[in-house]
């Protein structure tokens, strides 16, 4: 592949995130039992590889706020591709449907224990929070910060080639 083909496929990659990012399925009414697992195994894989390649160019999204559950993860970038590692695990052995077990979500500020027994805790109000076993990703303070981080990058590198 090429620099162009490889930048086509990244804005197409990154033009996929938004739409999954502002998806009616991370709606706070949104039903338990929609499509939000399948769409946060897209935008997690999405999310994993548009870093991998922000790695790649040697800027990698290295942001700690808020990062990181019993201080297992170092920056957004880890978080990321330790959810990423998770998800076959995940999966359950029919295509498309995932085991309800270990991936879970919660709105709002909050503590307690899903049904699997994992606990969990949301800092922030009006934040969608991710779990995978107890590590946690929200859908804003993260992964559309990663998002914007990257495409930051690609503006000052396009501003500085000019």
């Amino acid at each position: 592949m090429n620099m162009v083909d490889n930048a086509n496929s990244l804005q197409r990659q990154l033009t996929r995130v938004h739409v999954l990012l502002d998806s009616p399925v991370f709606n706070r009414d949104s039903a338990e039992d929609g499509p939000w697992k399948e769409t946060f195994i897209e935008l997690i894989t999405l999310v994993h590889a548009i870093l991998l390649q922000a790695q790649q160019a040697d800027k990698r999204v290295e942001f700690l706020k808020d990062v990181g559950v019993n201080g297992k993860i170092q920056d957004i970038t880890s978080l990321v591709e330790w959810m990423y590692n998770r998800l076959p695990g995940l999966t359950a052995d029919n295509i498309g449907q995932q085991t309800d077990n270990r991936l879970n979500r919660y709105f709002d500020q909050g503590t307690g224990y899903f049904a699997n027994g994992s606990f969990f805790t949301g800092d922030f109000d009006n934040e969608l929070a991710f779990f995978i076993d107890d590590q946690r990703v929200y859908l804003n303070r993260h992964l559309r910060r990663a998002i914007d981080e990257v495409e930051q990058s690609l503006n000052d590198v396009s501003r500085s080639t000019l």
